[in-house]
């Protein structure tokens, strides 16, 4: 494979940072932006670029003379706020950072991490061509983009991949997320907290993303549209408590409490990724099954 550049912003976040550790061992050159700066050394295959995209004037220069052949976006920034102010900051920011690359004429593919939560959707499979009434200024900042940007990669003949995202976990997540929550109780053989137990999402590992991304990066031939990156089922919060439990301390004493106690609740979310084109287009499917890939994540998280 030629040295692809490959430029990358919020390099520095959950997904990021495994991406770029991972496209430099590709052979892809990288350009990395984060709004930290990170111990993390420039090499021979990454340069790290400080750079804030509310302040274009801080990436310009060094994006143009990068001349990025694929961009990969992720910056959304402050997550998890959702509010009309953060979603409009994060879409005028990306507007105007995409619309820069755009003009650069160097750039030939896009890829975008979308969110399951485009589809509105709290029951049954999530299909790539499902549509939906916005109900978020989430969604709505993020269905805005991916509008625009469908017009203008079509204009610039540039291939677009909006990669919708569901319930990814793993090493480096943020520590409110569920599973460290729960990994934070157990470790103090404490019954976790759950709000709702019998709610059921789709889990899909960290590994799994990066490796969509990578594959989607250097897939020449690859076409333009929506895909699902995701396991292809849902598990309950309380599944998910029972497997860490497992692992942690041996037992499930503590998630057998929890599922008495919430015997009699019902579940209002139960949703998961149709991943069927993103397999047949993109040769992927996740690798990693649920109870390893949160037996790892717990391995990472006792090191703290």
């Amino acid at each position: 494979m030629n040295s692809l550049r490959v430029l990358v912003s919020g390099a520095s976040g959950f997904i990021g940072l495994p991406l770029v550790e991972k496209l430099s061992e590709l052979g892809c050159e990288v350009l990395a932006l984060s709004r930290k700066q990170l111990k993390v050394k420039s090499t021979s295959k990454v340069q790290w670029l400080k750079a804030d995209l509310s302040l274009p004037e801080s990436y310009r220069e060094e994006v143009k003379a990068f001349s990025p052949e694929i961009v990969v976006h992720l910056s959304w920034q402050d997550i998890p706020d959702f509010s009309f102010n953060k979603s409009m900051l994060n879409l005028n920011q990306s507007l105007e950072f995409l619309e820069f690359v755009l003009e650069t004429g160097s750039c030939n593919k896009i890829l975008i991490s979308g969110s399951c939560l485009e589809y509105n959707k709290t029951q049954g499979e999530c299909k790539e061509f499902d549509t939906h009434p916005l109900k978020s200024n989430f969604t709505w900042a993020k269905n805005s983009i991916y509008l625009w940007l469908t017009m203008r990669c079509t204009q610039k003949k540039v291939t677009l991949g909006w990669f919708r995202i569901f319930y990814v976990y793993g090493p480096g997540q943020r520590l409110h997320s569920l599973i460290p929550t729960i990994f934070t109780s157990l470790k103090n053989n404490e019954p976790p907290s759950l709000r709702s137990p019998k709610n059921a999402n789709d889990y899909i590992f960290i590994d799994d993303v990066v490796d969509a991304f990578c594959v989607a990066t250097t897939f020449e031939e690859m076409s333009s549209g929506v895909y699902n990156l995701g396991s292809g089922v849902s598990t309950t919060a309380l599944d998910i408590c029972r497997y860490a439990e497992q692992i942690i301390l041996g037992t499930d004493i503590h998630t057998q409490q929890i599922e008495r106690e919430a015997k009699n609740d019902t579940a209002d979310t139960n949703f998961w990724a149709e991943i069927n084109t993103t397999k047949n287009k993109l040769n992927w499917s996740p690798k990693t099954v649920l109870k390893s890939g949160i037996k790892r994540t717990w391995d990472d998280f006792n090191k703290l």
